[in-house]
Order: structure tokens, then C-alpha cells, then sequence
């Protein structure tokens, strides 16, 4: 049997897929038998330890299908991640073609395909393979830039193929292609498999391998209203007209009433293929602002997300914050690491006259304050005039986080990010620019599945929202998101 869970924003696709889960382990279907499949490693391991929150007397063991797809494949045929593509081999690849290559995924070594890197030409290649077409018939989509040239994009792929065969490498599409080519699928009795609308056209054909092969039964779960992936592969199609019974979640738990209606009004712009959908959002109003600009909104307290349509238009937010004296988390990592707050709580405690670890008491005698062994250390002093090894403009910014209670210990309670980073997230407060880049604005203009995917990106945004939404106007209207 195949089922489709289609949940709007906040309406537990997740909960409802593990409740599932838990149904066929009460009817008798072995633990090794369930496959739980979602778009990151991450995700699938928060996946799995809700589970085993329910089910206390099962461990990560028993549980082991718990993981991505590329995870799947990755250990079916026996990989080790020293067969797998790194930076540095694209890296040498560039300067063979002449172009800097510079490689990232979302989740480092995470096997999620999610492909990113800084040259045009790589992208387009890796979206071509996920697809299951040449590149040179990728460049006949007309979906690149202007500047491609494709006798360039077919060589960089002649180039990329010479490599991984000279070294015996492969990459994330490759691990699908070589179980679709020879893996053996497990003996699966029901498989899940979430954010499905994520999935592109390999990673599908997947999904069809394991359902042929064993006869299982198949769920997936998603919302082809957050397709945002496009850019990576992700087909969205073939989530739409997937052939199953099909399950609604009408009910959020997440998106107030105002933030619904603003969120349905950009959606409905969809042109092409969507599934109609109606849900019922929770019962408080919510906050809609309109601003130009991210000052004077009071952030002191509370969680946030500040989100974008790029990272470029971020640019500035940190440098705000710092200077606010907030503590906040980017795609880079944490603003502030977690040793200078350790040491200051330390050197507090030796002001006491309280004991600490000889590694913290060596740490602080050594490597902050010290420039000569003999120095006489006046322990009566302020951590900020007595650390004076450290930066003033570090210093600076701990004394500002400290002085609004900011917790370095715990996880930042603001994130900034692009809409794409935060899919998945959640916060009572967000703030969202409109702004939008050039390049943004000609990608939309190419085709009508590019507008409709803007459409959807920006809804994703919009219902990251628990409670207030800022929307931050630009002042160039020509490149504002029209919400």
C-alpha cells in the first residue's frame, strides 16, 4: 500500500509518520524491517530519538534504518568516506579547468545531496545528474546564466568523471546510481520517508527500487508548498502525482491566523501543478509589522529568526547584533565561542577563593592574562581589565552579552539565516527581509516553475512565524518580494 501525508506548516507530519511507525511495531513488524528515511542526517536523528523517547525499552540499535537515503546507500555497498569526494578534490578539478571550485554541502559529511558550491559550472552539472540527464542537456533547459558557456560545461563534466575514475572517487549521486546499479535492497516491510517533496528524480527512482524489491508498504510525507530544493534537483512533480492514498493535516500548531492569511495569499500565486489544500491555523491572531529597517525592534528577549532570501543580504545583521550586545547563531556557527564565557565564570570563582580545574586554572594563568611567568596577578581585578591578552573588541562584546544576560552555554536564542537554511525551524518571532538580489529576479523571469518555486520560498518564510512577523520593506521596490 502506498499513503501521502500532506501537512501544511506546523501540522506534525513527523509526529504523524512516528505514530505510524509505532502502529506496524505494535502489529508485530520487526524493528529491522521499518525504514525511516528523511532529508538529513539531522533530521533523521531527531527523528529517531522521538521515537525512543516513546519507546524506552529500544536503543539507536534496534532501530538502525533510521538515516537519509544516501546514508542507505552509502552503507549497503561499503563505502568509507575516503571513497567519497571532498572540497579539496574539487578543488584540484578547478584548477585543472581553470575555475575556482569551492564545495559545500548543508550538513558537512552528511550525505544529504544537497549540493552547493561557488561555481555555476558545478552546480549545473550535479543538477543534471540528479535528474538523470546529460549536462548538455541541462544547458538546453535554459536555466543558467547567461555567461555559461556549454562547450566549458561539458568539458569541466568530461573533466569531473576522468577524476573520480584516476582515484577511485564517487560522490553523493553516485552512491544512489550505484544502489540503483547493484545494491541489495533490505527486506523491508513498511518504509517512511519524509520531506518528501525534497526528493529529486534519482532519489525517487529509489524509492520505486525499495518498493519493487521488497513489496513494502511505502508512506512519505511533505508539503509541495515548501518544494524549495528545485535549485538542488528537488522535483516536486513527482511528490504532487505520486499515486497513494492521500492523508490532509488540517489543523496547525504553529501558524496564527494573521500570519496564515499573508501566508495563503503568496501561495495562491502558484501557477503550475499544486495540491489544493485547506487547514485550519491555531486559534490566536498573531503580529504582522511593517518596517524598513531592523532598528528599534526590541530583541532582548524571546527567540528569533532573521531570515533572507540569500546570504548576501545578511551581511550586515551580524555586525548589528554585535553591537547590541546579542548573542546569535549564523550558517558560520556560533557569534561566540564558549571558552572566554568559562574562563570569566572561572576567574569569578577564584576571586571567591573557590577551587577550580587545574586545566581552567592553567588555561587562565597562561593564555589570557600572563605575558611573563612572574607576572604578579592581581586576582582582585575585573575579568575585563584583567584578561588583557584577549582583544578589546571581543572583550567588548562579551561585557554587552553579559550586561543583557545572554547565556553562552546554552544555543543561541537568535538565528539568522536564509529562508532555505530555516526550513524546518520555528520561533515566536521572526524577522523577514524582502529584499531580493538581481540574480534572484532574473532566475524568476526565466520560467513559470521558477516564479512558482519564489512563491513557495517565500511562503516557507512567512510560516516560520509562532506568534510576531516583521517584515522588513526594502527601499528599492524593484527588488521587494511583493507580499
Amino acid at each position: 500500500m502506498r499513503y501521502k501525508v500532506v501537512g501544511p506548516p506546523g501540522t506534525g507530519k513527523t509526529r504523524r509518520l512516528l505514530n505510524e511507525v509505532h502502529k506496524y511495531v505494535q502489529d508485530g513488524t520487526p524493528h529491522d524491517k521499518i525504514g525511516y528515511f528523511a532529508f538529513t542526517r539531522k533530521a533523521a536523528g531527531e527523528a529517531r530519538d522521538r521515537f525512543l523517547a516513546k519507546n524506552l525499552d529500544l536503543t539507536k540499535k534496534d532501530i538502525k534504518y533510521f538515516q537519509t537515503l544516501h546514508s542507505l546507500a552509502f552503507n549497503n555497498l561499503g563505502l568509507k568516506e575516503e571513497n567519497v569526494m571532498q572540497e579539496g578534490n574539487y578543488q584540484a578539478i578547478g584548477e585543472t579547468c581553470g575555475i575556482q571550485i569551492k564545495y559545500a554541502s548543508y550538513e558537512t559529511n552528511n550525505f544529504n545531496g544537497i549540493f552547493s558550491s561557488n561555481s555555476e559550472y558545478l552546480s549545473l552539472i550535479n543538477l543534471a545528474r540528479v535528474r538523470q540527464i546529460t549536462a548538455e542537456q541541462q544547458f538546453n533547459r535554459n536555466e543558467h546564466l547567461s555567461w555559461i558557456s556549454k562547450t566549458k560545461l561539458i568539458g569541466i563534466e568530461k573533466e569531473i568523471n576522468n577524476y573520480k575514475n584516476a582515484h577511485n572517487l564517487i560522490d553523493f549521486t553516485d552512491m544512489i546510481q550505484q544502489f540503483l546499479d547493484k545494491g541489495t535492497t533490505p527486506k523491508f516491510k513498511v518504509i517512511f520517508v519524509d520531506e518528501a517533496q525534497d526528493l529529486s528524480l534519482i532519489q525517487w527512482a529509489m524509492i520505486k527500487k525499495i518498493e519493487d524489491d521488497t513489496n513494502c508498504d511505502v508512506w512519505i510525507a511533505g508539503d509541495d508548498d515548501q518544494a524549495i530544493f528545485g535549485w538542488a534537483g528537488a522535483d516536486v512533480d513527482s511528490f504532487i502525482n505520486w499515486d497513494s492514498k492521500e492523508i490532509l493535516l488540517d489543523k496547525s500548531e504553529r501558524v496564527p491566523q494573521l500570519i496564515q492569511r499573508k501566508a495563503l495569499d503568496v501561495i495562491s500565486r502558484i501557477y503550475l501543478n499544486r495540491l489544493p489544500k485547506d487547514y485550519l491555523p491555531k486559534n490566536e491572531l498573531g503580529v504582522i509589522e511593517e518596517r524598513f529597517n531592523i532598528n528599534g525592534i526590541d530583541m532582548t528577549t524571546g527567540d528569533w529568526l532573521i531570515l533572507a532570501r540569500t546570504n548576501s543580504l545578511l551581511k550586515a545583521i551580524p555586525a548589528y547584533l554585535k553591537r547590541k550586545g546579542f548573542f546569535f547563531q549564523t550558517h558560520q556557527g556560533n557569534s561566540m565561542g564558549k571558552t572566554l564565557y568559562e574562563d570569566i565564570l572561572n576567574w569569578k570563582k577564584m576571586q571567591k577563593g573557590e577551587s577550580i580545574p587545574e586545566v581552567y586554572h592553567q588555561r587562565i594563568l597562561e593564555n589570557i592574562i600572563c605575558d611573563e611567568v612572574d607576572e604578579v596577578i592581581d586576582f582582585k581585578a575585573d575579568w575585563y581589565e584583567a584578561f588583557n591578552k584577549v582583544p578589546l573588541s571581543k572583550r567588548n562584546y562579551m561585557r554587552a552579552m553579559l550586561d543583557n544576560g545572554e547565556n553562552v552555554l546554552r544555543d543561541p536564542r537568535i538565528k539568522v539565516s536564509t529562508i532555505h537554511g530555516a526550513k524546518g525551524g520555528e520561533a515566536h518571532n521572526v524577522i523577514l527581509y524582502l529584499n531580493q538580489t538581481a540574480n534572484t529576479i532574473k532566475g524568476a523571469k526565466k520560467s513559470q516553475e521558477k516564479q512558482d518555486e519564489e512563491f513557495r520560498v517565500w511562503y516557507v518564510g512567512i510560516t516560520r512565524t509562532i506568534e510576531n512577523l516583521f517584515l522588513i520593506k526594502s527601499k528599492n521596490k524593484q527588488k521587494e518580494f511583493k507580499l
